[in-house]
């Protein structure tokens, strides 16, 4: 990694970042906490399990309200009114209620899928900022370097110690590493307004300097949310396919009537009253075949929910084992790429290696030295897929409240 005086020195060249002094520090616990609390997926899972509980308040053994209504005569004197409330007698209020219970599980499996999978994402944000932020240092002390060597073999020519060739080969490569160092400053700034989508405050902190800090450093697994969550529609569904056929038979409607005719001198009347609708045209056979073809799908995707995340379980652990072990085998490629560099400039001052071939070496090394910080890059990102398939709880920071989402 270039030295973190020089990477400042040219964050204030360029007005782009404050310097560690005035920055604030911002870690990717911090950057999920923030996430967690405005993207709009967190938000919207969250505030679906509220809701789904506020639809399970509203159902039970009496699906609808009570009815009443009063009659009065004008020029008679007579009285009459009813109270009746619609009761199902098949059950129908109480699988209504247990589907609005399995749908406060789903929303809840989901939110808490979303949850894991937001902070995944934040923390991919994360590393891929401070990734592209070596690259950009990397990028931009290269096109320095070349313009040095253009410089050096200008003089040299001058004096008739070079030939025009030489310095036409130094500037482009000079040319080539501005152009890299303009596409790295440009990656690195999309990589913070990617990242400012889960923390605005990204753009202006202090971010780690390994990206491989993103990780928890403790790894446990629990059940996956996605899984739990499918299976509740399923019972959902199951509960709404009783509902409908329990609904094939109408509520009955269970009251009292009352009347008086004071015109007449009748002291009233009072008694129960019974209502029953006949199912003889309509036996809600719409309902129940949409409610059947509702249980269907949602068998369906529970199967594809669960094909998916055994598949990710067995998968990627080894692709996650696989990159750690890769990336461990690099050593430390950074500080070897700065040795080489330093060898290839020696070699060109002393003539021992002429300019082509210094020009040749020096590309070669850069695009190792970017290929490792990718292949870090990689690994980072192969170890959050491995967390989320396992839902690994870490992954959302242990203070994180729910009350603060």
């Amino acid at each position: 990694m270039i030295p973190a005086t020089r990477g400042v020195a040219f964050a204030l060249a360029v007005g782009f970042w404050p310097t560690a002094a005035w920055a604030t520090p911002l870690s990717a616990d911090d950057v999920v906490r923030s996430a967690l609390s405005r993207h709009p997926d967190a938000v919207a899972s969250a505030s679906a399990v509220p809701a789904a509980e506020a639809r399970r308040r509203e159902v039970g053994t009496f699906l609808e309200n009570p009815e009443a209504s009063v009659g009065v005569a004008v020029a008679g004197g007579l009285v009459q009114g009813t109270l009746n409330q619609p009761i199902s007698v098949t059950g129908e209020g109480w699988h209504a209620r247990s589907a609005a219970s399995a749908g406060v599980d789903a929303a809840e499996g989901d939110a808490r899928r979303t949850d894991l999978r937001v902070a995944a994402e934040a923390r991919a944000a994360y590393a891929w900022a401070v990734t592209t932020r070596e690259r950009w240092q990397l990028a931009d002390e290269a096109m320095r370097q070349s313009t040095r060597l253009r410089e050096a073999v200008e003089a040299r020519e001058a004096v008739g110690e070079a030939r025009p060739l030489d310095v036409r080969l130094a500037r482009m490569a000079e040319a080539e590493a501005t152009e890299l160092a303009i596409r790295a400053r440009r990656d690195h700034a999309d990589a913070l307004t990617a990242l400012a989508r889960y923390a605005p405050d990204a753009i202006t902190a202090d971010l780690a300097d390994d990206p491989l800090a993103v990780l928890p450093t403790i790894a446990s697994t629990s059940e996956r949310s996605d899984v739990a969550a499918a299976e509740a529609r399923v019972r959902a569904a199951e509960a709404v396919l009783r509902r409908e056929r329990a609904a094939t038979m109408p509520h009955v409607g269970v009251g009292v009537f009352f009347q008086k005719d004071e015109a007449h001198g009748d002291p009233g009347d009072i008694g129960p009253q019974l209502t029953v609708g006949i199912p003889l045209w309509t036996r809600n056979q719409d309902d129940i075949g949409t409610a059947r073809a509702d249980l269907e799908v949602a068998r369906a995707e529970l199967e594809s929910v669960r094909s998916r995340a055994r598949a990710e379980q067995l998968v990627l652990p080894d692709v996650g084992t696989y990159a750690d072990e890769a990336l461990g085998r690099l050593g430390d490629f950074e500080q070897d790429a700065r040795e080489a560099l330093t060898s290839i400039e020696l070699g060109w001052t002393t003539g021992e290696i002429d300019v082509s071939e210094a020009v040749l070496l020096r590309r070669e090394v850069l695009d190792g030295w970017v290929a490792g910080l990718d292949a870090r890059q990689s690994t980072v990102e192969a170890r959050l897929e491995v967390l989320l398939a396992t839902e690994d709880p870490h992954l959302i920071p242990a203070d994180t409240a729910e009350e603060d989402r």
